[in-house]
């Protein structure tokens, strides 16, 4: 049964559709009538927290190396659109507070941060400027590493957090890493549920194979909500699917397309 409390999040803006990460993509978001946006973190040479996902600049701009080894004047003059299409050239790696300016009172913004694991003090700079800006009701933290949301919480008991957890339905799966570091793999729904109550998490975030009505039961009767994460592309089915399991949101670079799924619903 379809939840009623249900964040239909744009996965690094209207991804499917416009650059990831960028202001056209989050722009579009809006438009589309999207009220909650999902962004990735990392900080620069300098300390600038930016909004880019991948470790490296080579994906998703003309430039190469890792973002880590540039300071801000020097991101802000890759270009971040053309990798994506001609009409975006010239489309810039944001800074987190550029985002934070586009959005109004009923929108709200999910921040995963992704190097906290290596630089802990970007979780107190993101959770300082968060503060700052008096939003702490409207920001969620998320992370795959649980130091980095136990160092939110330890922080401010305002902004949620949400844990991005790896699972396998493999009896035995092989280790994983996020950003180099191993994490956890979950097997087993009660494990995941109870690590995440340990860490005092608000949302749990499996990955969407993972999720069947059952985990989700488990996870509503722990008080946990729950969304997912690693939809493929433009997958209705799987998005009608996770609907019907009654999870409270997934991410997605469609969000108009979940939009339409959740209200047919």
């Amino acid at each position: 049964m379809p939840s009623k409390v249900f964040y239909n999040i744009a996965h690094r803006g209207a991804s499917g559709y416009r650059p990831e990460n960028t202001v056209p993509s989050f722009l579009l978001a809006m438009e589309l009538g999207t009220k909650m946006w999902e962004c990735d973190v990392r900080f620069t040479r300098d300390k600038e927290i930016v909004v880019i996902h991948d470790a490296t600049v080579d994906r998703t701009t003309d430039g190469t190396g890792a973002v880590r080894d540039f300071t801000y004047s020097q991101l802000a003059k890759l270009d971040a659109g053309s990798w994506f299409s001609p009409e975006f050239a010239g489309a810039r790696i944001p800074t987190l507070g550029q985002v934070l300016e586009l959005f109004d009172d009923a929108t709200e913004l999910v921040v995963e941060i992704k190097d906290g694991i290596y630089f802990p003090e970007i979780t107190d700079a993101v959770v300082e400027m968060v503060i700052a800006r008096g939003l702490e009701s409207q920001v969620h933290i998320s992370a795959f590493h649980w130091q980095v949301l136990d160092r939110v919480k330890a922080l401010t008991s305002k902004i949620r957090t949400s844990a991005l957890v790896v699972c396998s339905n493999q009896p035995t799966p092989p280790p994983r890493s996020i950003d180099g570091k191993e994490v956890p793999v979950y097997t087993k729904p009660q494990d995941l549920i109870a690590d995440a109550l340990a860490h005092d998490v608000d949302i749990l975030c499996p990955p969407a194979g993972f999720i069947t009505e059952a985990v989700v039961e488990q996870a509503h009767a722990a008080g946990l909500l729950i969304r997912a994460w690693g939809l493929k592309g433009r997958d209705e089915q799987e998005m009608a699917r996770l609907v019907r399991c009654g999870v409270n949101g997934m991410t997605t670079n469609y969000p108009d397309v979940l939009e339409e799924i959740y209200r047919n619903s």
